[in-house]
């Protein structure tokens, strides 16, 4: 009899930290993938040679250095689903030390720094990878009116050209 009461309260708690640990464990990759797509395109900047979608390259690390989190997820800089969670990848280039302002692609700050005859030497690169993480992923609820909480996982990381 005893057992019968405990046994869902247990199995609830153990699920629950299994999931709890899948959520750790994304959050630990994806920042560990900006880290390496930070370095990436900070080298990816100054390499002029580099003319076929760079934003592509730096996105491309960011997913393959954060397995097991972004498997499936395309190297775009588009809201996407993959792996049972959304996630949304940004590159941003803030060159506002040298007078010009923030990018949203690497293309559109090689362009800017050239017209403006201004180097990218100081400008500092931010990758953010961002997406909510299902709890019991692929476990329907909505059937029963239940909804269960989506865990907020994030990584970003910035470098300074140099």
């Amino acid at each position: 009899m005893e057992f019968a009461l405990i046994v869902p309260v247990m199995l609830l708690l153990t699920l629950g930290l299994i999931d709890l640990g899948r959520a750790f464990i994304f959050g630990v990759s994806v920042q560990e993938g900006t880290r390496q797509a930070a370095r990436v395109a900070a080298n990816v900047l100054n390499d002029n040679t580099m003319t076929n979608n760079p934003d592509a390259v730096v996105l491309g690390r960011l997913v393959a250095a954060s397995n097991p989190a972004l498997n499936g997820c395309l190297s775009q800089t588009t809201t996407q689903s993959c792996n049972g969670a959304t996630w949304t990848f940004t590159v941003n280039v803030d060159n506002s030390a040298n007078g010009l302002t923030t990018y949203t692609s690497i293309d559109a700050a090689r362009l800017a720094a050239k017209q403006a005859q201004k180097p990218l030497t100081g400008a500092q690169i931010k990758v953010t990878a961002a997406g909510s993480v299902a709890l019991l992923p692929g476990v329907s609820t909505g059937m029963y009116g239940l909804s269960l909480p989506q865990i907020g996982v994030q990584g970003q990381s910035a470098m300074v050209i140099l």
